[in-house]
């Protein structure tokens, strides 16, 4: 409660620098609340607050090693492991001190088997692409989102606290793929966009910066504005992202992925007191992203000249049928951070003018008016693109 406190105070003092130039966050944004990644939701409405399993039947057996497949897929043994440990997580970021204690619990023993280790090259190839993401959006950063929520509401002897954050920093330093420093794609239609604008690099820019927040490591924190800069700013014109939109049918997949990971980012910047919605390169700029998510549900065929690449689809080679869940936050998770922060905005008047005439509504228009009604409402069934629970952490 104390720390919750000092976090509230202290968004009061830098609010003044919230809307400070990019450039100058890039460069010297501080960790202005130490800890404290996501605060614990002060509307309990939202949340999830009950722990619903018993712990004993709940438990979250650590798994030691990982071995993603060199094709297209990760280690899904540790999707299933992320699953078990939401049904503390999530309680715990509504406050539930036994939820809490649950998910010290579940971190202090995988750090002590030191769990998730990687065994794989490191060379860039397929499987360290999907062992480091395995890692860093199923394990890192699910994990210290809900070990900060833990650290706010009980407390951590200093001697297990030191073993859960000596475990972060080897498995966020082993998964390491922000791609800082590599060159930019030269083939297809992502050809000279920065790889470090991938979702694999995001997610775990993602990584770093919660690491720092929990390290209290400025230079940690920064990392992730390198890339959030990136996917902003060699977005196209019309507001598709390169690198995502070349994949098949699962173009606007992944460009929700990247949305995703984009809100994110900002969201956790917000919380140390930067905002860093606004950050416009020439005329691109998130809504503009937003903007094209859009106009593809209303008009999917704008897609199809960058999908037909059809790089890495998955199963959805049919660039002409976009795989999207009807209710997955790691489609639509974005939305609700989106639409709460910005509700006068020319996207999200779309939105409200088509809820209230859905008669002549497609398939995908019906699946973003869908979620769009659920705001504030209904939770989402997953949060792995999204780190924490977006109906409780995202909205304002």
């Amino acid at each position: 409660m104390k720390k919750l406190i000092i976090f509230f105070i202290s968004l009061l003092f830098i609010s003044n620098i919230s809307h400070a130039d990019f450039k100058k966050i890039k460069k010297k944004a501080i960790v202005n609340n130490p800890e404290i990644i996501f605060p614990i939701s002060k509307n309990s409405n939202k949340c999830i607050t009950k722990m619903r399993v018993n712990p004993e039947t709940n438990y979250v057996t650590p798994v030691l090693e990982v071995d993603a497949p060199e094709g297209y897929g990760l280690d899904n043994r540790f999707n299933a492991a992320l699953n078990k440990f939401e049904n503390f997580k999530r309680p715990c970021g509504g406050g539930n001190i036994e939820a809490c204690q649950q998910v010290k619990k579940v971190i202090l023993e995988w750090a002590k088997a030191d769990a998730a280790k990687r065994t794989g090259p490191s060379d860039h190839e397929g499987r360290h692409w999907n062992d480091t993401l395995t890692v860093n959006l199923w394990i890192a950063s699910p994990m210290m989102a809900g070990y900060s929520f833990a650290k706010q509401v009980i407390n951590v002897p200093d001697s297990e606290d030191k073993i859960i954050k000596d475990w972060f920093k080897k498995i966020v330093k082993k998964n390491k793929h922000m791609m800082h420093g590599l060159k930019n794609y030269d083939y297809g239609g992502a050809s000279g966009t920065p790889r470090r604008a991938h979702n694999h690099a995001l997610s775990s820019a993602i990584s770093h910066m919660q690491l720092g927040i929990l390290l209290n490591d400025n230079k940690l924190f920064r990392k992730a504005f390198l890339n959030f800069e990136a996917a902003v700013k060699y977005q196209r014109k019309d507001g598709s992202m390169p690198i995502e939109t070349r994949r098949g049918g699962r173009a606007m997949f992944y460009q929700a992925r990247a949305m995703n990971a984009l809100t994110v980012i900002a969201i956790i910047a917000e919380h140390q007191g930067y905002n860093i919605w606004d950050y416009q390169y020439k005329e691109k700029n998130f809504h503009n992203i937003v903007k094209f998510f859009i106009d593809f549900t209303e008009n999917n065929e704008i897609v199809f000249k960058y999908a037909k690449e059809n790089r890495w689809p998955g199963p959805a080679k049919n660039y002409k049928v976009q795989d999207l869940d009807s209710r997955s936050s790691s489609n639509w998770g974005w939305l609700s951070a989106y639409v709460t922060r910005f509700p006068n905005h020319e996207n999200v008047n779309r939105l409200k003018q088509w809820s209230t005439n859905n008669s002549n509504l497609n398939n995908y228009q019906r699946k973003i008016i869908a979620n769009y009604e659920k705001i504030s409402k209904i939770n989402f069934g997953t949060s792995s693109w999204t780190v924490i629970e977006p109906n409780c952490h995202f909205t304002k």
